[in-house]
């Protein structure tokens, strides 16, 4: 029998609120808190490369007790999702993921990093990943749209040349130590919520990958990070948070 081969990895954390180790960090950087989750999920996985599916792809995953459903209405899932590139098809695979991951109906909001947020960054490169969250939007599985850490400028480009709006944009406190006053005029005008952030511009470090592939028995350079999705889960009602979880996806090579 011949042993698949690896050409795409889907890990998913689970809930990292259960992960006893991570809540004992306090004051913890994005980077760290994803890099504690993965580590913890690999420990606790008991599969290997070879478990690949027929169509080469990996899925590794914490165990975890099954919870019962809550009634949707009662929360709100959010993600923010991180991009190796303006590709529509990674938009497009990350919610699939998630969606079918956490067995949701739909997705309430997603806010797109794009990998590209230089005040160079143009319209035209952005295009094809606002059009996929778009077509989300149409077919019924996200509800709400948005960006993060792009310039005033090309968020209010987009705002006017877009069919379905933005409703939320998200800013880095690491870039600037307030929201541009062009932008946050814009958005009271336009009614988009604005937020900031602290996340670093690249959350994945070569730590990260390589704590991923050496499990695998693989090479550091034959896997790269195609998108990492955040996701969290809130009791509307009461603001509490549900669930906090990471999903990631790497193409490879072997």
């Amino acid at each position: 029998m011949t042993t698949p081969k690896v050409r795409k990895i889907v890990l998913t954390t689970n809930n990292i609120l259960e992960m006893e180790e991570l809540i004992r960090k306090a004051g913890q950087t994005t980077t760290e808190e994803l890099r504690g989750s993965i580590k913890t999920t690999l420990n606790n996985w008991d599969g290997c490369k070879d478990d690949a599916e027929s169509g080469e792809v990996l899925r590794i995953q914490r165990s975890i007790n099954n919870q019962p459903s809550e009634d949707g209405s009662w929360t709100k899932t959010t993600v923010k999702l991180f991009l190796s590139n303006n590709e529509s098809s990674q938009v497009e695979d990350a919610i699939k993921t998630v969606i079918t991951g956490l067995q949701l109906p739909r997705i309430d909001t997603v806010i797109v990093t794009p990998p590209d947020v230089s005040d160079d960054a143009t319209l035209q490169y952005l295009e094809p990943v606002w059009r996929a969250l778009e077509e989300a939007v149409a077919n019924g599985t996200v509800v709400d749209i948005g960006l993060a850490d792009v310039s005033a400028r090309l968020f209010m480009e987009l705002y006017e040349w877009a069919e379905v709006k933005p409703s939320t944009v998200q800013v880095s406190l690491s870039s600037c130590c307030m929201v541009p006053p062009e932008l946050n005029s814009f958005a009271q005008q336009h009614d988009v919520q604005v937020l900031t952030h602290s996340d670093p511009a690249e959350i994945v470090d070569e730590d990260i990958v390589s704590t991923i592939t050496s499990r695998l028995g693989l090479q550091g350079g034959q896997c790269q990070i195609e998108w990492i999705a955040r996701h969290r889960t809130i009791q509307q009602c009461f603001g509490l948070v549900r669930d906090k979880a990471y999903t990631l996806a790497l193409s490879c090579n072997g």
